[in-house]
């Protein structure tokens, strides 16, 4: 694991839509091992590297969930909607980053009410987004606008990237940064003369699979490998039936979600490379979200696609946690998939005879 472009990623300010932070950083970790650095016209960042064989395309998200200031009150206190899906009961007290439209980061906290100032009943209530606000310190509307804060501001949890025990990452945004890193990796490490590498990070993932549309159509790959996040389930009150994943035992392949199914002939491939590195496979199912392979494996006539997943504690908050076992097992069989690939395994992925 490159622990530093990982934290980089994580730190970064990149909620949908404002994705620039983490455009600027892949820019600078594979300018020196791409042949060519393009974008999509919604903005997800393409690398290339070789020009012969299929077209192999590794991609994560670099959008994260978050918030946009949607009004200023007299007061200066700074109301928001959300972006992408969030639980409210997650979200009070934590600090937060407000991005201006100068780029500039401006430390934030979601308010609550004491409970000392709360009825038993109100206490036993969620609050609801619309109740909520940030506070920055301000006194004015007049003062917050004087530091540049306006409406349609994009604003995300505060940079917390740490290292817990001995295998354990914690940030925030880590779906997807890791997947970004891993992409970022595996993009430089593969040496395959027989393919063409596209390396993608992809934007509006979280608000509707996006930039995942306007990529494939601008690469038209032939096969596909996402890199995404998946809940863990080793946590108390998961239904761990539902959500089987562990973190510490291996990446998981997502045999189905809302908008896709893997190629079978892919996963097959997949898990024979996991035996090869000898790394431990799990398995899991999204019913109510998607990934980036809903759309990679419909447009232009569709494609082989295969979505892998890192085990995820606490998605959709402020902070998650990984597992830095995982992440390499997921880098090993990975790469030696794509060491693997050549024009005639990827022929044989689409012939459905």
């Amino acid at each position: 694991m490159d622990t530093e472009l990982l934290k980089q990623l994580c730190n970064a300010t990149a909620v949908s839509g404002d994705e620039q932070e983490v455009r600027d950083i892949l820019r600078a970790a594979l300018e020196k091992s791409a042949e060519e650095i393009s974008f999509d016209g919604l903005g997800s960042f393409i690398a290339r590297k070789g020009k012969r064989g299929p077209k192999v395309a590794i991609v994560g998200h670099m959008d994260e969930v978050g918030l946009m200031v949607s009004h200023i009150t007299d007061a200066g206190f700074l109301r928001f909607a959300t972006i992408g899906g969030w639980w409210s009961q997650s979200m009070l007290n934590h600090r937060v980053a407000v991005r201006t439209r100068s780029g500039q980061i401006i430390a934030g906290v979601i308010g609550s009410v004491a409970p000392h100032a709360l009825t038993e009943k109100q206490k036993q209530q969620p609050v609801d987004f619309d109740e909520m606000f940030i506070d920055i310190g301000a006194n004015s509307r007049e003062e917050v606008e004087k530091r540049g804060i306006a409406p349609g501001d994009f604003v995300s949890p505060e940079a917390n990237f740490a290292r817990w025990g001995e295998d354990k990452i914690v940030a925030k945004a880590l779906d997807n940064r890791a997947g970004c890193a891993l992409m970022a990796e595996l993009f430089q490490a593969v040496d395959n003369p027989d393919i063409t590498l596209y390396g993608v990070a992809t934007v509006e993932e979280e608000v509707g699979l996006r930039g995942a549309q306007t990529s494939a159509e601008s690469i038209q790959p032939d096969v596909v490998i996402v890199l995404d996040t998946a809940v863990a389930g080793d946590v108390p009150g998961i239904d761990n039936v539902k959500f089987p994943l562990k973190l510490g035992s291996g990446p998981a392949v997502m045999l189905f979600d809302k908008r896709y199914f893997p190629n079978h002939k892919l996963t097959a491939l997949l898990k024979a490379s996991a035996e090869q590195t000898a790394s431990p496979v799990q398995v899991c199912i999204m019913k109510t979200g998607a990934t980036d392979g809903g759309r990679y494996n419909v447009i232009g006539g569709g494609r082989p696609v295969l979505a892998l997943c890192l085990p995820t504690r606490y998605l959709h908050a402020n902070s998650g946690m990984i597992s830095e076992k995982d992440y390499d097992a997921l880098f090993a069989m990975t790469r030696t998939l794509l060491q693997r690939l050549n024009g005639d395994t990827v022929a044989a992925l689409r012939d459905f005879r």
